[in-house]
């Protein structure tokens, strides 16, 4: 038998790593709550200030200030619908075993509505954990045809070429190149992103921007989340 005042101890010792446990992680998900609602208000006042009603324009406020890989535009409803999850990390306390950081994540829609004031509201809404996992695979996608467009020659991003470049081992990648709008410095490619999943299809038409010109090689491609193709 163990004498009494080691083992009183020891089990005071996990109750103690069990206590600061729960504060850390109590304190993780509530910084993580703060990144949402941070993230609601200072759209909301973003879209309030904003004076272009196209619904590109209005999701391109959203995405700045979300980072929400899937915005949905619900033209019936006028609202726009932002799916993001935000995370924070803690220092597990433990006893036996080496600690290390834990993951707090949260999945969240951020919808935003005009207002009858004229002004615009946004209302995050804490989802399942599973609603932010195709907008993940979608980030992915996107920064993967980031990179594939960014080694194009300039005047090889075409339709058939960018489509050919996304998908050159004709593996069904989810790309849907829809058009190739070019101007006097830059040329964008607008692409269906699509994500089966093992749920309910999620898709995103992006806007991938490459730039024109002596310094074109520098400019990284940008890519927006748009409401149409």
């Amino acid at each position: 038998m163990l004498p009494a005042a080691p083992l009183a101890y020891f089990w005071y010792s996990v109750w103690h790593a069990g206590h600061v446990n729960a504060q850390r992680k109590e304190a993780a998900t509530a910084f993580v709550l703060t990144q949402a609602r941070h993230a609601s208000d200072s759209t909301s006042r973003a879209l309030s200030s904003t004076h272009s009603t196209a619904p590109d324009a209005l999701i391109g406020v959203i995405r700045r200030h979300t980072q929400a890989p899937v915005i949905v535009y619900d033209r019936a409803h006028g609202t726009y619908t932002a799916t993001v999850s935000w995370s924070s990390f803690y220092t597990e306390e433990a006893i036996l075993l080496a600690a290390g950081p834990i993951e707090v994540e949260r999945c969240f829609t951020l919808t935003s509505v005009r207002t009858p004031r004229g002004t615009w509201e946004t209302k995050p809404a804490e989802r399942d954990h599973g609603a932010c996992t195709s907008g993940r695979t979608i980030s992915a996608d996107v920064a993967f045809a980031q990179k594939r467009i960014k080694t194009m020659a300039a005047e090889r991003v075409t339709r058939a070429e960018v489509a050919r470049v996304l998908d050159p081992a004709d593996q069904q990648r989810p790309y849907s190149v829809k058009k190739v709008r070019r101007s006097d410095d830059a040329v964008v490619v607008t692409v269906l992103v699509r994500e089966n999943g093992d749920g309910t299809p999620v898709q995103q038409c992006y806007a991938f921007t490459r730039r024109l010109g002596a310094d074109a090689d520098a400019q990284p491609v940008t890519a927006v989340p748009v409401a149409t193709c």
